[in-house]
């Protein structure tokens, strides 16, 4: 009792240091966070100078502040496109709401979580957020983080030709945006949507829902015009790749001058082959800083080499266009060093914070010791319980287990019962035959030594069960579940039987055998399969090298059929009939090293 005493204090002792250790008092969100948080979706600039403003909360004291003001910071740099070096700020939110009920707020720092991973060039740790968020985001009615979630989810899966799974998240994005009455929403959303029926090449798609964002565009003003002439551009550039470069052109000059986009309307007219005016604009876009434009007008440019009145500027374009691959070349070069000297201040930043866990966890040591010693004590005291309990029951559990191996043996032996009859049948009606005389006499011979075997072995097994408590045993669960188990056993066999004499190609086949075409082969190898249980892709799974002959002379044999009969199914002789169940029986023999050689071939195949 004392010993049992002292275990109740240690374990009540440690739960109630590790209950005050987590359990702090929770406050109430501070004015500053409110404000911050009110004012975020339209002024992020205002929130970060709040947010900036305030004193930090304490990440020990009041953790459930400290967590949101993470979260309000990298939300609104976020919302400002500002440059983020590290997800250090969000992944203390992150952590701290993982283990809360606070789904909203789960799904928002999973959001920024992968936004700035994404920008990191971390782009499968970005995905594995985005998931998890839209897991959490599904459980609120946030719709306005529901569209941010699925949006950056369907950009992600578009930039990586993830067709499919990017048409799924845009369409979840603008579902979102439509219940949140967000027209600005709705309008990138539709955007993305088009983007992805150009790439599915569903271009009539792409047109419908490039003209429902245009739509958006107009209703929401003037401030919208430059997008408007840019969703328009994207519409002109689906017809330019339909080559319907009329309407394509159509749409380009009803812009104003500013809005027309110079390589598009070049590039049209040159598929028109109207050079002049192809070559007018082509040179006229040639007035960007942008490389990427001036490469591509410069390879078009290069084309007109075939035409005589251009031939003599063909050099010129032809130094051009390689002067600027070869910028295009270098600039994607510095950003590849940039980004792998942003990956080793990630890799810095992970380092540091690795040994501010094992730091971290130096300090709990003596925590999980106490731990550790209250889980001994507790094992110990459940391990001298369960050997007591194993004893006490040891009795019933020798009686299940010489129950079990009586219902075997008596399974068995009806089994083995019901191959003699078969084999008996066959018998008498191959006795003229010698070949098919020794075979199955063998086989009836082997049969009945291994039923003797099996009546002595029950009978033994009877004896041990009746040196317990016959009484006890009958009444037991373990024996109506034996017998129970046996009888269905023995059904599911009579079943199969009834079900084979209710087919009617199997009667058919029985009453007139003839040759089986291959249709009909294959019908064999169905009803096989579907009457003992994919029977076919047992046997391959266990015997790869069996051909598909074999493997139909299998299906012929499992199905009952005798060795006269299967000669005329497949219009060989009775004799090669034999001869391949020689190589098959070799060939599993070989495979299966525990199979059981002293059986017939035909028996294996039925029980298997």
């Amino acid at each position: 009792m004392k010993i049992r005493t002292h275990i109740i204090i240690i374990i009540c002792t440690t739960l109630m240091t590790v209950g005050c250790s987590q359990n702090h008092k929770v406050t109430k969100q501070t004015p500053e966070l409110a404000k911050a948080e009110e004012v975020m979706f339209d002024h992020p600039d205002s929130a970060l100078h709040i947010l900036e403003s305030m004193p930090i909360p304490s990440a020990r004291k009041d953790k459930e502040n400290h967590a949101l003001w993470c979260l309000l910071t990298s939300q609104a740099k976020v919302k400002l496109i500002m440059k983020i070096p590290s997800d250090s700020l969000v992944k203390i939110a992150y952590d701290y709401y993982k283990s809360t009920d606070n789904a909203r707020r789960k799904a928002m720092s999973a959001l920024y979580m992968g936004d700035i991973n994404y920008e990191l060039g971390n782009i499968e740790e970005a995905m594995q957020y985005y998931l998890e968020g839209k897991t959490e985001v599904e459980k609120t009615e946030d719709y306005k983080t529901g569209y941010l979630i699925m949006s950056s989810l369907g950009k992600l899966y578009l930039y990586r030709r993830l067709n499919a799974y990017a048409l799924e998240a845009c369409t979840i994005a603008y579902d979102y945006a439509v219940k949140d009455s967000n027209k600005r929403y709705q309008m990138g959303a539709l955007q993305y949507l088009a983007r992805c029926y150009c790439i599915l090449n569903e271009l009539p798609k792409a047109i419908e829902t490039y003209q429902k964002c245009s739509d958006i565009a107009v209703e929401l003003g003037l401030n919208n015009k430059a997008y408007y002439y840019d969703i328009q551009t994207e519409t002109a550039l689906v017809y330019k790749n339909s080559s319907q470069f009329l309407q394509s052109l159509e749409i380009l000059k009803s812009f104003p001058v500013k809005f027309q986009s110079s390589s598009l309307i070049g590039k049209n007219y040159f598929y028109l082959k109207q050079y002049d005016s192809a070559y007018f604009y082509l040179n006229k876009a040639l007035l960007t800083d942008n490389i990427y434009t001036k490469a591509s007008v410069y390879e078009f440019l290069y084309k007109f080499g075939n035409q005589p009145k251009y031939r003599k500027y063909l050099t010129s374009y032809c130094d051009s266009l390689l002067f600027y691959n070869d910028s295009i070349i270098t600039l994607n070069k510095s950003k590849e060093i940039i980004a792998y000297k942003e990956k080793y201040e990630n890799e810095k930043l992970t380092n540091d914070k690795q040994r501010l866990k094992l730091e971290k966890a130096y300090i709990l040591n003596w925590l999980m010791i106490t731990v550790v010693i209250v889980l001994l004590l507790t094992v110990s005291f459940v391990f001298f319980y369960l050997h007591k309990k194993m004893a006490i029951h040891r009795k019933e559990e020798e009686i299940a287990q010489l129950a079990i191996l009586l219902h075997q043996k008596e399974l068995e032996a009806d089994k083995n019962e019901s191959y003699i009859e078969e084999l008996q049948q066959q018998f008498d009606e191959n006795s003229r035959k010698e070949e098919f005389y020794i075979e199955q006499l063998e086989a009836l011979e082997s049969l009945k030594e291994e039923n003797k075997k099996l009546s002595l072995e029950i009978m033994i097994l009877q004896k041990k069960i009746a040196f317990y408590s016959v009484e006890e045993y009958k009444h037991s669960n373990i024996k109506f579940l034996s017998d129970r188990l046996y009888k269905l056993e023995k059904r599911e066999n009579e079943l199969c039987t009834l079900l084979l004499e209710q087919i009617p190609l199997l009667n058919k086949l029985h009453s007139n055998p003839t040759y089986l075409k291959d249709k009909e082969l294959k019908d064999i190898i169905k009803i096989t399969d579907d009457i003992f249980q994919d029977f076919t892709h047992r046997l391959l799974s266990d015997v790869p090298v069996l051909n598909e002959n074999e493997l139909i002379l299998c299906c012929l044999i499992k199905l009952r059929f005798s060795i006269p009969e299967i000669s005329l199914f497949l219009n060989i002789a009775s004799t090669s009939v034999s001869r391949r169940k020689l190589r098959v029986k070799n060939k599993i023999f070989s495979t299966i090293p525990d199979m059981k050689a002293e059986k017939s071939f035909d028996i294996w195949l039925w029980e298997y």
